[in-house]
């Protein structure tokens, strides 16, 4: 196993030729395995290691077992310490802060030195897992293909491999590594999918996994094919913020979700352009402020407009999900609880607009968010300081008022999402 890896790893590392390599290492199995193979094979690397200090001596632990491994076998490393816990206080996504704090401490270096790569240790399981992480989410074709062996600069020579095999290669080794007590909880989705979803289901269907590869092959193909396409119309909206409704008629509803994407608009909205573009001029669509360079569409007589708007002057709000598996006993109206297979695509908060709709519990029917906040005796100077938390395909609630009755969870539901609102 391992002659037939470093065959293949140098093969790999000739394919992708760099001024210099870095190379993410946490201490755990995958990165240490890549950490040692890249030294066996003398490629001149620089470690990078980041600290977020979530589990006391355990990330300390993992700090200095890459350093001595480092310093045992003068290999050059870097190590970024940061609080994630402090800089949560603020409001925020666990994961999502620490993988920015992750990627732009890997940027800074790589801008440091020019034409270098960075290799990073995702598998073939990371891959599997991705894929359906993905899918859960609502994801366009772009997300469906998985991981890229090479994207920009960041390299990654394990995907064709199972973690099994490198269990295998890491056993022949005699590998050492540290094990991260966070992946063995669920509270995480992705560990929720790693440790019980997928292998329920390729244990049931064993040809799964090959299925969804092959699937990512064509998706990646069919993505190479349009890409040019797809950059041109984004650049073409960019510089003339209006696209003819000849144009849009013609678009694919794949090559749609993948220029939204690229102008960060949601790509529930790929389902509303066609009613837009049968609309009556004026009509627009918006969505929540975001850093995208648009914040709405607008109907014209030939064509639509994306426009700019002037930032909310209120603030937008957050709110925090994770996964639970039991009701509590008692409720209050900021915090809701959803059954996880009635939520279509992603959650997010943004302003209501004009006719919005949704079936509010102790309702038969639907009712219009206006007509709501009319019954509340809203003030029509602060109507539009209310938000609403959608999905992909419908209104969750509006915020502070109604709960939509088609997403909450029962004592039925097998995966309950609580999400606490914070205003």
């Amino acid at each position: 196993m391992l002659n037939k890896f470093q065959t293949y790893f140098q093969s790999f590392h000739d394919k992708h030729p760099a001024s210099h390599y870095f190379l993410a290492v946490s201490g755990g199995h995958d990165s240490m395995l890549l950490l040692d193979i890249c030294r066996r094979n003398l490629i001149s690397i620089t470690v990078l290691h980041i600290n977020y200090q979530l589990r006391g001596e355990e990330s300390n632990g993992d700090q200095a077992f890459v350093e001595a491994y480092c310093r045992i076998h003068s290999i050059p490393l870097h190590v970024h310490r940061v609080n994630l816990k402090e800089k949560l206080i603020s409001g925020g996504n666990l994961q999502q802060l620490a993988r920015k704090e992750r990627y732009d401490f890997f940027q800074t270096h790589l801008n440091h030195v020019p034409n270098s790569s960075l290799f990073v240790a995702q598998h073939q399981d990371d891959q599997i897992e991705t894929f359906w992480l993905q899918l859960f989410r609502g994801a366009g074709l772009s997300g469906l293909q998985g991981m890229l062996e090479k994207n920009g600069r960041i390299l990654r020579p394990l995907l064709p491999f199972s973690k099994k095999e490198l269990t295998q290669l890491s056993n022949e080794v005699n590998l050492s590594w540290r094990e991260d007590s966070s992946n063995e909880s669920t509270k995480y989705l992705r560990n929720l999918f790693r440790l019980k979803l997928i292998p329920a289901l390729e244990e049931e269907i064993p040809t799964l996994r090959d299925s969804i590869q092959r699937i990512q092959g064509v998706f990646q193909s069919n993505l190479k094919e349009n890409q040019a396409e797809i950059e041109a119309l984004t650049d073409a909206i960019l510089k003339n913020k209006t696209i003819t409704l000849d144009e849009i008629n013609h678009i694919t509803d794949f090559k749609l979700v993948e220029v939204l994407k690229k102008l960060s608009i949601p790509t529930v909205f790929a389902k509303k352009i066609p009613g837009l573009v049968q609309s009556e001029a004026g009509k627009r669509l918006n969505w929540k402020v975001n850093d995208g360079p648009f914040q709405a569409i607008v109907k014209e007589r030939d064509s639509l407009s994306f426009v700019s708007t002037n930032p909310i002057p209120f603030s937008t709000p957050t709110f925090h999900a994770q996964f639970i598996t039991e009701l509590p006993n008692e409720f209050d109206k900021n915090t809701l609880f959803l059954d996880q297979s009635k939520i279509v695509g992603e959650l997010y908060v943004r302003p209501w607009t004009g006719g919005d709709r949704m079936q509010p519990i102790g309702l038969s029917g639907s009712k219009l968010i206006s007509d709501i906040l009319k019954d509340d005796h809203v003030p029509a100077s602060e109507k539009q300081e209310r938000f609403v938390l959608c999905d992909d395909e419908k209104i969750i609630c509006c915020i502070g008022h109604r709960i939509d009755r088609r997403s909450i969870a029962t004592e039925q539901s097998k995966l309950i999402i609580r999400v606490e609102i914070q205003q």
